[in-house]
């Protein structure tokens, strides 16, 4: 336990100065620290790794961390199920599934987030067949309000279940989590400079016509950056073409020198002299290239990020992101020199999870980043009136003004979801200012 400590978001842009931090070893310990804050009337919040660029994690209270809550506990492959702690990375998950020949179905760009965390926030990939990163979860176990532990599933408490997938933190502390698993297998990316005109409009189509794709785009530029994901076997037992650790490395070692050495300090200078950025942008265009890589899928889906940022996303119906783009492209094209990241243009699947983005339609996603010394308010409130206007639903674990007014227009059953949260938590331990303001409008 320590007496002082400051908690902020990878961002900076919350912070909160916390006076108890407590790491259970046990589920039976977190039960007793949850009916240990009921009683005293506290509130409780457990955070990850703190990746989320909203306030979603920030502790108003005692403050919680499951690292000793870990690891992969079952494995049943006739099933095709794996069972993990919830405070497991989903980085080291990726590593216990690959000792068993397995793998996530589909995953986001990021594996420094927690489990729980990756399935509470909505986090998900890119694939217009394939559902965000809770659709793949068969059941969980979850410390409710007065300490009891609840086994959640499609069969066993199934509303509580759908609830809790995207649930925000706000109905318990998922413990343990069972993925619904596939056998591990290969992915072929390419990446590739291409025409505005000639992807924008086919966007759709071509998500269709693909296993994974995405692109990246700087507002104003004529050309976007796209990535094309094909899923393939894997080769033979310990065979691996001559060239594979060269392009490997390659990669790699490119990623690195130019995402965290060449491009912070590119990121710095242009937070410095902004004027420089329209620059800026056009050389780390240029120095992405066009390639072409293979390797086993959790090292082509995630990547590490070692530069800070700040992000919001909106999910919008696949079929208005032609019209939002096309919008941004009109209003932001003298934004260029500003922003230091390019727009990133993904999709999902929709599903059928109460507060999930995706809900109820297949969703196409937009992301903006800025680099966390640069400002960024100006651009993210320009850019979100944008996504208001098109029913665009906000990344729960990235930075939006929505509040529980406006997110109960975009969501059919808001209310049912919060009167579920309300009866399960009645005394509010689990909520934050962050979750008042989304869920109650406080």
């Amino acid at each position: 336990m320590s007496t002082e400590h400051t908690w902020t978001t990878w961002g900076k842009q919350h912070a909160a100065e916390v006076s108890q931090i407590l790491t259970p070893r046990s589920v039976a310990e977190l039960q007793r620290i949850v009916a240990d804050a009921r009683e005293r009337k506290s509130r409780i919040k457990v955070i990850g790794y703190s990746r989320s660029s909203s306030a979603i994690a920030q502790p108003s209270g005692t403050l919680v961390r499951l690292d000793f809550l870990t690891g992969i506990t079952r494995v049943n492959r006739e099933a095709g199920t794996a069972t993990f702690l919830a405070g497991t990375s989903v980085r080291d998950a990726n590593k216990s599934l690959m000792h068993y020949g397995l793998a996530f179905e589909n995953l986001g760009r990021l594996d420094e987030q927690s489990l729980a965390g990756a399935v509470a926030t909505g986090t998900h990939g890119t694939g217009i067949s394939y559902g965000i990163m809770a659709t793949q979860v068969a059941a969980l176990r979850m410390v409710t309000a007065n300490g009891e532990l609840l086994h959640c599933s499609a069969d066993e408490n199934p509303e509580i279940f759908r609830a809790a997938l995207v649930g925000l933190g706000s109905l318990g502390i998922i413990v343990e989590l069972t993925f619904n698993v596939v056998p591990l297998f290969r992915l072929h990316a390419a990446e590739r400079g291409h025409d505005y005109n000639k992807i924008v409009p086919a966007f759709e189509e071509r998500s269709r016509g693909a296993d994974h794709y995405e692109f990246s785009w700087f507002p104003g530029a004529s050309d976007v950056r796209t990535r094309r994901l094909t899923r393939l076997p894997l080769m033979p037992d310990g065979y691996e073409p001559h060239y594979a650790q060269l392009s490997r490395a390659r990669r790699h070692g490119g990623d690195f020198f130019l995402n965290d050495g060449i491009y912070e300090g590119m990121l710095m200078l242009g937070a410095k002299a902004p004027v420089t950025q329209k620059a800026l942008n056009a050389v780390a265009n240029w120095g992405k290239g066009n390639r072409r890589y293979t390797d086993l899928a959790p090292q082509v889906f995630t990547m590490r990020r070692r530069v800070r940022q700040n992000n919001m996303e909106y999910a919008f119906d696949i079929a208005h992101l032609p019209a939002v783009l096309d919008e941004l492209r009109e209003k932001l094209g003298d934004m260029r020199g500003e922003l230091a990241y390019p727009l990133v243009v993904r999709t999902s699947a929709g599903d059928d999870l109460p507060l999930s983005p995706a809900n109820g339609r297949t969703t196409g996603y937009i992301s903006v980043r800025e680099y966390w010394r640069a400002p960024y308010l100006e651009e993210f409130t320009f850019i979100e009136e944008i996504f208001k206007d098109y029913g665009g639903r906000p990344h729960w674990g990235q930075l939006h003004t929505q509040d529980a007014a406006s997110l109960a227009e975009l969501y059919p059953e808001f209310n049912a979801f919060v009167a579920l949260r309300d009866h399960l938590d009645p005394q509010g331990i689990f909520l934050n200012d962050y979750l008042e303001k989304v869920l109650l409008g406080q």
